[in-house]
């Protein structure tokens, strides 16, 4: 029987099948242990078991292998596992020494019947025990729902708790200011009346699969995220006036411009009488779109993030004195944080404008949507309803899991992202389908899922970067741009950028770019080994 055979044997089996060595490096697993550590068998060979499986950094405590290597016939223990996905199973493990440096331990799961056992242990407790029990885990519920109480009262936006009666059942100290009412008004009113509503809103989630809504509290625009647990549901509101306020203002500065430009355009056509007038009106349109570049580069992150295990860079180049690139960090709750890089089509003030928008959507919209797809999706929709011009965006958009490394990523017609896969040694390209944002409604997005282990980098940039030319209309390419990153892979996100950009200004040899260049750099760090 071949090695295939075997493991499409194995594979069929209901339990998990591990081999691993004296050294617990994992030597052979069936398809069935994906459903513990969530990677495919192949993607943990050589790696320490009691990591993969458990997630600890040293043997499990009474590991037989640990205890005595040359251990005869089989041992059997009781295994407590959290899976990936957070679920806690049992199993019954056998663990057989077939050789001198390899054991095979079978895992099967009796979750069931030790949650049965357990439950028959606890039934038979007494009476006593259990009345103390009951009261300690009571005073612990009171402790626990007194510090939630507290929590929640402390956000930094508003939160409302409502039953299926539309009864309010918790509103937190933020939201009882913004919405002006004191603790008797609220236990006279429902929850639609805090709106203004008379009767149940229309989009209400009890009625409807609506997650997400508008609303209006004291001529202040709030963006509330809907969450439903069975007969209650949990309304977070946040305060988007001022991103609302700065896509109006935004949209009134671009019309503003339009029309200069357009009197600017009477103007030429008596442009020898009206000679130094028109420079004079020139020089105020630059200044004008100096205090655009301004605006644009204030709208960049301030700094970029601090997350333990991971260091980030980014640099943005504009072509002229204002572009349409952009580059945006949003941390969000949960250890998530979003990383987009986008490019509007053409250059100048309308290029900036639509930058502008686009990034004061992102930021007011996807808050906590940690589907990059979703994400596009609402960001499309929106761009089609405010740009009125044949511009676009394309956008590349990656929501990072800080705990375990896995990305969720989304493109709209983007550059692939570089991957630097240091396990590999080899850079790969990253896309997912999807087209433009900001021309046709209603669009939808690949979503695909990528990890970014120790030593690896996720370089995501515009097509600036790689179709910069020198002055003999060569373009500086993939080719030049993956050498630098195998070159420079060690070295620290802002260097790596820093090492890039010197080449490519050495490449163009003093011709002006042409395109804005916007460069982001995700990169995990390498624990430093234990002997050093």
């Amino acid at each position: 029987m071949d090695l295939n055979t075997l493991t499409r044997l194995f594979d069929g089996l209901d339990s998990y099948i591990i081999a691993v060595d004296s050294e617990f490096n994992i030597k052979f697993a069936n398809g069935r242990i994906s459903f513990v550590s969530g990677k495919h068998p192949d993607e943990i060979l050589n790696k320490k078991c009691y990591n993969v499986i458990h997630g600890y950094n040293k043997p499990c405590k009474n590991c037989p292998i640990d205890e005595d290597k040359n251990f005869s016939g089989t041992k059997v223990l009781i295994k407590d596992i959290i899976t990936y996905k957070g679920e806690r199973i049992f199993t019954r493990a056998a663990f057989t020494r077939i050789s001198d440096d390899l054991y095979v331990s079978s895992l099967i799961d009796i979750t069931d019947i030790e949650r049965e056992r357990l439950k028959l242990t606890h039934s038979t407790k007494e009476s006593k025990a259990n009345n103390f029990r009951l009261t300690h885990e009571k005073n612990i519920m009171d402790n626990e729902i007194t510090f939630l109480e507290k929590a929640i009262d402390n956000m930094a936006h508003g939160i409302m708790i409502v039953d299926d009666e539309y009864n309010i059942k918790t509103i937190n100290k933020i939201l009882k200011e913004t919405s002006q009412l004191g603790k008797k008004d609220i236990e006279k009113i429902k929850c639609y009346n805090v709106y203004g509503f008379e009767e149940p809103c229309k989009d209400c989630p009890f009625q409807t699969n609506h997650s997400k809504a508008l609303r209006h509290i004291h001529n202040k625009h709030m963006t509330i995220m809907f969450s439903k647990f069975d007969k209650y549901i949990v309304e977070s509101l946040r305060d988007t006036t001022r991103e609302i306020k700065l896509i109006d203002d935004i949209k009134e500065r671009q019309n503003e411009i339009n029309e200069k430009q357009r009197q600017m355009s009477i103007m030429n056509k008596d442009l020898l009488r009206m000679n130094e007038k028109l420079k004079t009106i020139q020089a105020l349109i630059e200044e004008e779109l100096k205090q655009v570049g301004h605006i644009q580069e204030s709208l960049l992150p301030e700094k970029l993030p601090e997350i333990s295990g991971y260091d980030f860079g980014a640099t943005y180049i504009p072509a002229e004195q204002a572009g349409g690139d952009y580059y945006d960090c949003i941390q969000m709750s949960n250890n998530y944080c979003g990383f987009v890089v986008a490019d509007v089509s053409g250059h100048g003030t309308p290029a900036a404008v639509i930058m502008a928008i686009t990034r004061a959507i992102m930021r007011s919209y996807t808050f906590d949507v940690i589907s990059a797809s979703d994400a596009l999706t609402m960001v499309n929709d929106i761009l089609c309803d405010n740009i009125h011009t044949k511009d676009f965006v394309t956008m590349f958009y990656a929501v990072l899991n800080t705990n375990n490394g896995m990305f969720n990523l989304a493109s709209a017609g983007h550059n692939p992202v570089l991957f630097f896969d240091s396990s590999e040694f080899i850079v790969k390209k990253i896309t997912a389908s999807g087209m433009f944002l900001g021309t046709f409604e209603g669009l939808s997005f690949e979503e695909k899922k990528w990890y970014i282990e120790e030593g690896d980098v996720f370089f995501m940039y515009t097509d600036g970067l790689v179709e910069a030319m020198n002055n003999q209309r060569e373009q500086y390419g993939y080719d030049r741009l993956v050498s630098k990153l195998m070159m420079f892979n060690d070295y620290p996100a802002e260097r790596l950028i820093k090492e890039v950009m010197e080449d490519v200004k050495d490449f163009t040899a003093g011709a002006p770019f042409e395109d804005d260049i916007t460069i982001l750099v995700i990169k995990r760090n390498k624990k430093e080994s234990k002997n050093k």
